[in-house]
């Protein structure tokens, strides 16, 4: 074999080595970009995941949040309405046609003994006056009308000594305003249901 061929076969058979170097080398570099990839590739899928699982999470405690700040406005509502109901109703309940008798079966459930002052509205004026409440006189209690007046929409004020019962209005609605609540809070469409 002459030196040329020789220095051919050597050229040869080194570029083939450094071919099948060169292939292993990518074929390395792929492995390990396909690795890194893959990685690359769970760790977003598992940052996506974390991602949409918080995201979710929040939007329930969020929700579950506004729910229940929902729930509150309503019941505020509620409340106020209800507690509307009893103010308007107090106010209406001086004019009613029997107006007089409730302020007689006050009076006559009166434990106070001796003599009576009544004080009453302005509005009560022409209503509830001495006839009216000597009328409702007895030999242990005589009931006599107050110069002053108190400034509820009307109810009376007992006072005999020491001793006064507040038997206005406001206070008789105020002494049964839990259990108004309870009852007209029965009678208010719920939640979701047309009013």
């Amino acid at each position: 074999m002459s030196l040329q061929a020789i220095l051919l076969k050597i050229e040869n058979d080194a570029k083939k080595e450094a071919d099948a170097i060169i292939q292993s080398a990518r074929d390395e570099q792929k492995e390990a970009l396909d690795s890194v990839r893959s990685r690359i590739k769970d760790r977003h899928r598992s940052n996506v995941d974390r991602i949409k699982n918080k995201t979710e999470a929040n939007a329930r405690q969020m929700k579950g949040h506004a729910r229940r700040e929902m729930e509150k406005a309503l019941l505020s509502h509620r409340r106020r309405l209800v507690d509307q109901m009893i103010s308007d109703s107090v106010k209406k309940v001086a004019s009613v046609p029997d107006y007089l008798d409730l302020m007689k079966t006050l009076l006559q459930d009166c434990d106070l003994q001796g003599t009576v002052e009544v004080v009453i509205s302005p509005g009560d004026s022409g209503r509830i006056t001495p006839d009216f409440l000597k009328d409702l006189s007895t030999e242990k209690r005589q009931f006599v009308l107050a110069e002053d007046r108190h400034s509820d929409h009307g109810g009376v004020l007992m006072r005999a000594g020491d001793i006064s019962l507040n038997a206005t209005l406001s206070m008789i609605s105020e002494l049964h305003h839990d259990s108004m609540v309870m009852e007209l809070s029965r009678l208010l469409p719920l939640e979701g249901q047309v009013e």
